[in-house]
């Protein structure tokens, strides 16, 4: 197009003319196609209707192909989205037909749409991806194999197709197993890693709606033009149309995640699994046990994939990944048998990629919580063993040698020549280590309750309280630099008040355990085993005991005075006037004696770690083959020790608590 010279103006015959305004050709064609593709529509969906003829029927599929095309790269939404459903209609794999070569050439052409234009089907992706789902239960039929429906149902039903229907599907199967090569379907999903980013969500959320109709057993809407839920009965006691279940899109998903993890940037992706992740949530919730399974398996194995890689210290991408591991595990009307599958995930991930973990212990260390608070003593039991073996076998994953600042952390010149990286990864560090004590203290019994921990669960679990407090005192988990607080308890950075800013970032790390055993001292529950009751406050109070004598050095006076006003002495008071067990011996009637004569004596003092005594327990509490590889720190071994004589009676000697281990 040239530009008009204005009016007056001159030019010499001999001057070039030179082109000023450039048109986009789509800008030409886009008004044209506007006004032509109605027609264009009706007209090729009578002849290929009607006609029979092999050349006319390739004319009319190419017809549908550029128009679908032209509408798709002009943004004609409207024309796509009919040239693309009419196609779909003509493949008749949404009803029960004898399938006919136009067919099948329909079907092959429709795929051949999708992996040419995928990147602008928007939508329309929805009737091709119905299509394929359906040819994935065609090709069942053609290779001998009963539908997944069967497999998929919860109760055994009997064969809902009949005789006639099913020797039709199975013609159908063949031909187009014949015609269609599995390859190609294979093509559509594996071309999405060409795809831009917002090809590829309109792609996974179009995949996201058939899995869905799938699962809810109405798979041919959208094709066929009625849903199988609606024009066809539902099998009795199954919740799901007469298709029931199918898991094939489910399948592709995986396979669609799995194509596009490591090649998208992480940004990128985590948009795109937030929708995945949620699809996946979902499912694994679902009232069949066997769809819900295959969800939880296949988030396992993405979840493999995705932790090989590891994660840089500013981003969250693992927790966003693994957080529909715990919105299933919160979904109050989960089964049993799930919320142990997703144990086992953990359990598994935890095992085999623990030096990978980075934000996804914030994840794990909630479920592990949540499984204190199941009513299943499976579960609670589960849980505990995953926190014991994280403790025995990755204490090293879980905390790393800090790479700046041990032995000189309280130097403030050292902490102020961190880099910003390295003062986050502090910080996180911290938090996740505060996680992991409240994950532990959750399995102590504070309280009655209609499905209360074994005995054993919480005397376990205050074992690791010890452990905890060694790992803070060997420096292996620092304080964090920043970020401390008095106000909101379950906020990051929780700290005792009146202290300098040096002294409460120190108790930051120390207050979720000594809060911890301050409520177990003071627990409402009977905790009785053996005969002998209070075991948990006893317990709590001895775990308090051991770490106050073994570390009590590395606090100041004023933490000092912190712990005692607001843990160990008012814990102590509470438990004392909550205290319902019955007296056992009155000391004395008479009141003019004075109480002070008659008290008991004090708790022996424990030997020094290195005691002979001490050691030989230590070396008999590791000989078993369960037993940890890792040696027991100062104040967990004389909690080990105490746990040992209070369980077989003993008299309050810890050096000579090897012997009763032995019995």
């Amino acid at each position: 197009f040239k530009k008009r010279p204005p009016k007056g103006s001159r030019r010499s015959v001999h001057e070039p003319s030179t082109r000023l305004d450039r048109v986009p050709p789509a800008d030409v064609v886009k008004p044209m196609f506007d006004v032509t593709w109605g027609p264009l529509i009706g007209t090729l969906s009578q002849v290929l209707e009607s006609t029979t003829n092999d050349t006319i029927i390739a004319l009319c599929l190419s017809g549908f192909v550029y128009s679908i095309r032209l509408s798709s790269h002009s943004d004609m939404s409207l024309a796509r989205n009919t040239f693309v459903n009419s196609l779909a209609k003509f493949t008749t794999l949404g009803s029960i037909k004898h399938m006919k070569s136009k067919n099948i050439e329909c079907i092959r052409t429709l795929l051949s749409v999708a992996i040419i234009d995928g990147e602008h089907l928007g939508e329309s992706w929805s009737p091709i991806l119905q299509c394929i789902s359906q040819l994935g239960r065609l090709h069942l039929f053609a290779s001998g194999l009963d539908s997944e429906d069967q497999f998929l149902e919860s109760t055994p039903q009997s064969t809902s197709t009949s005789d006639p229907t099913r020797e039709m599907e199975e013609n159908n199967g063949k031909a187009v197993l014949a015609a269609v090569n599995e390859v190609l379907i294979d093509k559509v999903f594996s071309s999405t890693v060409n795809l831009s980013a917002r090809g590829v969500v309109d792609f996974i959320e179009q995949l996201i709606a058939v899995s869905e109709a799938e699962i809810a057993g109405d798979t041919k809407k959208g094709i066929s033009g009625v849903g199988a839920t609606s024009a066809l009965p539902k099998v009795a006691g199954s919740g799901h149309g007469l298709e029931g279940p199918r898991i094939f899109s489910l399948q592709r998903l995986v396979e669609v995640a799995d194509y596009n993890m490591n090649i998208r940037p992480r940004l990128t992706w985590s948009s795109i699994w937030e929708t995945v992740g949620n699809h996946f949530a979902r499912v694994g919730c679902h009232e069949n046990a066997m769809v819900s399974m295959f969800a939880i398996d296949a988030l396992r194995q993405l979840s493999f994939k995705f932790l090989e890689k590891p994660e840089l210290t500013d981003f969250n991408f693992q927790r966003l990944f693994l957080k529909p591991f715990l919105v299933i595990m919160e979904n109050p009307g989960s089964r049993e048998d799930i919320r142990e599958l997703i144990l086992r995930c953990v359990d598994n991930i935890i095992r085999s990629l623990a030096h990978n973990l980075r934000s996804g212990w914030k994840i794990f260390f909630s479920i592990l919580t949540l499984s204190s608070s199941d009513k299943s003593v499976k579960i609670k039991t589960l849980g505990l063993a995953i926190l014991q073996r994280l403790l025995d076998e990755h204490l090293e994953d879980l905390c790393p040698t800090p790479s700046v600042g041990t032995a000189e952390s309280e130097d403030s010149d050292v902490e102020e020549s961190l880099t910003a990286s390295q003062k986050i990864e502090r910080n996180t560090n911290a938090e996740d280590f505060v996680e992991l004590c409240r994950a532990s203290l959750s399995f102590v019994q504070i309280k009655e309750c209609d499905n209360p921990l074994p005995i054993g669960l919480s005397m376990r679990a205050l074992c690791h309280t010890a452990c905890y407090a060694d790992l803070i005192a060997d420096k292996k988990i620092l304080p964090p630099v920043s970020g401390h607080q008095t106000s909101d308890p379950a906020a990051p950075g929780y700290t005792y008040e009146g202290l300098s800013p040096e002294e409460s970032l120190e108790m930051v790390i120390w207050r979720s355990l000594l809060d911890g055993l301050a409520s177990g001292i003071c627990s409402s529950a009977s905790s009785t085993s053996g005969g002998v009751g209070c075991l948990v406050q006893r317990g709590s109070i001895m775990a308090m005991r051991a770490i106050l004598l073994r570390h009590g050095k590395l606090f100041s006076s004023s933490q000092w005075y912190a712990i005692l006003g607001c843990v160990l002495l008012p814990a102590i008071q509470i438990g004392a006037e909550s205290d319902s067990s019955p007296v056992t011996q009155i000391s004395s009637e008479s009141p003019s004696v004075s109480s002070l004569d008659f008290l008991g004596e004090p708790l022996q003092s424990p030997p020094p770690f290195d005691d002979e005594g001490l050691q030989k327990f230590a070396e008999m509490t590791q000989s078993g083959d369960s037993s940890p590889s890792r040696p027991l720190g100062t104040a967990e071994l004389l909690v080990e020790a105490s746990f040992a004589d209070l369980r077989h009676g003993g008299d309050g000697n810890l050096s000579k608590a090897y012997t009763l281990q032995k019995t």
